[in-house]
C-alpha cells in the first residue's frame, strides 16, 4: 500500500492524488483517532481561532499530514451547525500547500459530523446543587451546544443512509445501568426528573459505515465522559462504564429492542460485520479512575481484535522524565495515549482503534514521538496523542 508511515519522509511533496488513486481499490486502510482539544470556551471561538491563524491549528494538521490516514475520528472539534470552522480547518490547514519541503497536502472528499450532547440546556438539576443552568447540567458537560464536538474525516465514500446515531438514548433504559448512588442516604444519586432526562451518551454514539474497495467498515465513534470530576457516588466514572458498554453491547448479539437509535430504530450491528471502535473513550485497562475496568468490556470483547497494542517512545520517554504519580502506575507506559497532571493523573492509555477479530492488523503506532526525534515539535498540540492501525479487511464483502 503507497501510504507514507511517520518513519519516511517521501511524503514530502508527493501528489496525494496519486497516492489515493493508487490505493483506491486495496483493502488496506489506516484508520486512526485523534483528540485535537481544538474545543474553545465560547461558541464561535474555535472558528474565529482558526480564520485568523492557529498555531495549534498547524500543529494538528502537520500530524494528520504526517500520519495520513484514510480514515480517522477527531474528538474535541467544536461543532458549529454550518460546518464553517471544519471547512476552514480542511481547505486552510490541511489542503493549503505548505510549501517548498514541508509535508504535502491531505485531502478527505468525505466528512461526518453532527451535534453532540455536550453543552446542550436540560433544565433540570445534574449534580444536584440545586440549580440547572450550569455546564454540569447540559445533557453532557459543556458550556455551550457542541462543545467538544466529534467529526470523522474519510477518503473513503460514507453511507449516509446508513448512518446511526444514538445521541438521545437515555441511560435509564440501558438494562442493569451501573446506577450512581448516594453513599450518604443510600439512594440513587439522581432525581427522578433527571433520571428520567439524562441521555446515556455524553457527546453521541456513531455507527459511520464507510465503503472500502466494495466493503462496508463500520465505524463506531464516540467520546465518552471522563471518569473523574465528581464525588463519591462516582456518576461520571459510571457514566463512562455504560458509555463503553454501549458499544459492547451494540456489538454483542441477541434482541435489543430498548436500543433504539435516534430514528426510533431498534437493535444492534448485524452479525458478520466488520467494524472498529474509534475514540478517546477515557478508560485505561489498569490505572486511573475508571470503574469496574470499563474498557475490558471491549478490550475482552469476543468480537473485538485486541492482539495488538499501539505504542511509542515518546510515552516512555515523557512517563520517566514527568515521574510521580507515572512511577505509580502498573501498566506499560509505552502504550499511554494521554499526557496528563503528573501529580494527580499521570499519563494514561485511553485512545482506541479497536478493530473487529475478521479485521487483520497489520501494524500501527501512537503519534508521540520521543525527545530528538523527528516532529517531536509538534506533538504538543493536545494532550492526546494519535493512534493509528493499518488494518487488512477480509476479502469477503460484507
Amino acid at each position: 500500500m503507497l501510504l507514507a508511515t511517520i518513519a519516511a519522509s517521501a511524503t514530502v511533496g508527493a501528489n496525494v492524488e496519486e497516492i489515493d488513486l493508487a490505493t483506491a481499490n486495496e483493502r488496506t486502510v489506516r484508520v486512526a483517532t485523534f483528540n485535537v482539544s481544538l474545543n474553545r470556551r465560547d461558541a464561535g471561538e474555535l472558528l474565529s481561532d482558526l480564520s485568523k491563524g492557529s498555531q495549534q491549528a498547524r500543529q494538528v494538521a502537520a500530524i494528520l499530514r504526517t500520519v495520513r490516514p484514510d480514515v480517522v475520528l477527531l474528538n474535541e472539534f467544536d461543532f458549529d451547525e454550518s460546518g464553517e470552522a471544519l471547512r476552514v480547518f480542511q481547505q486552510q490547514y490541511l489542503e493549503a500547500d505548505p510549501g517548498p519541503g514541508s509535508v504535502a497536502p491531505l485531502k478527505y472528499p468525505h466528512s461526518f459530523t453532527a451535534l453532540v450532547n455536550t453543552g446542550v440546556p436540560s433544565g433540570v438539576d445534574f449534580n444536584n446543587d440545586g440549580k440547572t443552568d450550569g455546564p454540569t447540567d447540559a445533557l453532557g458537560f459543556g458550556w455551550f451546544p457542541g462543545q467538544y464536538g466529534m467529526v470523522i474525516l474519510s477518503r473513503f465514500p460514507i453511507d449516509r443512509n446508513s448512518v446511526r446515531t444514538f445521541r438521545r438514548l437515555l441511560w435509564k433504559n440501558l438494562p442493569a445501568a451501573a446506577v450512581p448512588v448516594d453513599p450518604v442516604s443510600g439512594k440513587r444519586w439522581y432525581s427522578t426528573s433527571a433520571w428520567n432526562t439524562l441521555p446515556l451518551s455524553s457527546k453521541s454514539h456513531w455507527d459511520v459505515p464507510v465503503i472500502v474497495a466494495g466493503q462496508r467498515l463500520h465505524l463506531l465513534a464516540a467520546h465518552p465522559t471522563p471518569p473523574a470530576f465528581d464525588g463519591p457516588e462516582d456518576r461520571n466514572g459510571r457514566r463512562n462504564h455504560d458509555e463503553i458498554r454501549l458499544w459492547a453491547e451494540y456489538i454483542s448479539p441477541g434482541d435489543k429492542p430498548w436500543l433504539l437509535d435516534d430514528k426510533g430504530v431498534a437493535g444492534g450491528l448485524p452479525h458478520g460485520r466488520s467494524f472498529v471502535i474509534l475514540g478517546d473513550l477515557n478508560a485505561d485497562p489498569v490505572d486511573g479512575d475508571s470503574y469496574s475496568t470499563a474498557i475490558n468490556q471491549l478490550l475482552q470483547h469476543p468480537r473485538v481484535n485486541g492482539d495488538f497494542t499501539p505504542g511509542s517512545d515518546g510515552a516512555i520517554a515523557a512517563a520517566a522524565a514527568q515521574g510521580r504519580a507515572n512511577l505509580r502506575h502498573r501498566g506499560s507506559s509505552r502504550y499511554d495515549t494521554g499526557d496528563f497532571s503528573d501529580s494527580v493523573v499521570g499519563n494514561l492509555r485511553i485512545d482506541y482503534v479497536l478493530p473487529s477479530n475478521d479485521v487483520a492488523i497489520k501494524k500501527g503506532a501512537v503519534f508521540w514521538p520521543a525527545p530528538g526525534d523527528d516532529h517531536f515539535d509538534i506533538a504538543n498540540c493536545s494532550d492526546h496523542h494519535l493512534v493509528w492501525l493499518d488494518l487488512m479487511l477480509p476479502s469477503v464483502s460484507k
